[in-house]
């Protein structure tokens, strides 16, 4: 502990000698800390931006297969992914801003098509115009690019575009992140704020403070940000650093929802959005985690492909909508039979997917017949109609064997049944 000095003449002396260039070198130091924080603050930012917006091209990928693309009936102009018209479909970017309070907007070349902004009569600002500046550089220049005074509907913004391209790799478009600049900067002047007021004469300990605090800082923005990339990058699965979680402010705040996006991301992602059921992407991921324990641990499992009989007569009859009825209520019949014994998956089409976990050959075909049955007395009602319908199945039992021969036995298997009658099960040369 300090002693205590007795008496204020050698504390003026001390004062008279040292405020001024302890002033000056704390002004230095507090300007020089302050842009570098703010410098790296703004990258930090543009990293986000930039990760934020290839999560989204990833998640329009993910969601809608096929390139940008453009059509024109009458004086409407149509933005497409694949077959799928982007025009009024806001659910994808109101995800994201929900999650992480960054705006997002879909150009088809200078027009907004969708877009998270809104005027001041809260109404989206569809149907306006790109600054020609970005246009000139982003559009016609195909090139990315950050944008820190961009005025959108009056408030200025911190801003990333890049561009979006065609099945002929020409530019069709662009996309926007950004966020309001007055927020990076007040988020910036929130951080920086604290150092101006220490206390002048405590120069070490302001430094320390502010080594401590921007350590602190950039290393939980740097998690942040490699979080982000690892997401963009498709691994949904990724863990977040508990650190960041535990934190109470804005940084934790925001893991927490990056936490949420991800969870989101992977329902988008990983589920057949019809059936509920993992798609064909998950689907493989987890058989290979199977195939794994088996290969490490001898942990035994099955796998079956099954198919609808007939099922093309049923949408040719009754019409698509009645085939996603039928698809809908079998996959929860094969979800529920599933149950505590491995995981089902919409494999294609009106073909599944099922791995039995932890059981041998003899097991699952007790388990298949009995699904079976199910399946033969189950009637799905279709508005004032009663559908009847049957399964074939193709069943082997995993092997050491690479993931693709196994599912490629099975499916031999699904068409020798097929080919024999269908509504049956065929595995190991038996049919039952």
């Amino acid at each position: 502990m300090k002693r205590k000095i007795k008496g204020n003449s050698l504390f003026w002396v001390f004062m008279k000698l040292n405020i001024l260039p302890v002033v000056v070198l704390t002004l230095v130091i507090t300007a020089f800390s302050a842009t570098l924080f703010a410098s790296s603050m703004n990258e930090e930012a543009e990293n986000g931006l930039v990760n934020l917006c290839s999560t989204v091209k990833t998640m329009y990928d993910m969601v809608y297969s096929g390139d940008y693309d453009s059509r024109k009936n009458g004086d409407t102009t149509y933005f497409l992914k694949g077959n799928h018209r982007l025009n009024g479909d806001f659910t994808i970017i109101d995800l994201v801003k929900e999650k992480t309070n960054v705006d997002i907007t879909l150009f088809c070349r200078d027009t907004r098509v969708l877009t998270t902004i809104r005027n001041e009569n809260g109404e989206r600002v569809v149907g306006t115009k790109a600054d020609d500046e970005i246009f000139e550089d982003v559009f016609k220049g195909n090139q990315a690019n950050f944008y820190s005074g961009i005025i959108i509907g009056g408030v200025r913004y911190f801003s990333y575009y890049a561009p979006l391209h065609a099945s002929d790799d020409t530019c069709i478009g662009m996309i926007f992140v950004g966020k309001p600049s007055e927020e990076v900067e007040q988020m910036v002047f929130q951080a920086v704020s604290p150092i101006i007021v220490l206390e002048i004469v405590i120069m070490l300990v302001i430094c320390c403070i502010t080594i401590r605090f921007s350590r602190r800082l950039v290393s939980a923005i740097r998690k942040i940000e490699v979080f982000l990339e690892k997401v963009s990058g498709g691994n949904l699965h990724e863990e977040f650093d508990s650190a960041v979680l535990e934190r109470t402010d804005e940084l934790g705040e925001m893991g927490r929802y990056l936490i949420r996006m991800q969870a989101s991301l992977r329902g988008l992602v990983e589920q057949d959005m019809l059936t509920g059921l993992h798609n064909r992407r998950s689907g493989e991921k987890l058989l290979r985690q199977v195939h794994d324990n088996y290969v490490s641990e001898q942990i035994p499992f099955c796998v079956a492909i099954g198919d609808i009989d007939y099922f093309k007569k049923v949408n040719d009859t009754y019409g698509h909508e009645c085939g996603d009825v039928v698809l809908a209520k079998l996959a929860s019949l094969l979800n529920a039979h599933m149950r505590g014994r491995g995981f089902a998956v919409r494999w294609g089409g009106e073909e599944f997917l099922l791995v039995y976990r932890d059981m041998h050959l003899n097991t699952a075909v007790t388990c298949i017949q009995e699904m079976i049955r199910e399946i033969r007395n189950l009637r799905i009602q279709y508005e004032d109609l009663w559908i009847d319908v049957t399964m074939t199945f193709g069943l082997v039992e995993g092997s050491g064997e690479k993931v693709e021969h196994i599912i490629r036995d099975a499916d031999e298997k699904l068409y020798e049944g097929k080919n024999s009658g269908r509504n049956r099960l065929i595995y190991e040369n038996t049919t039952a």
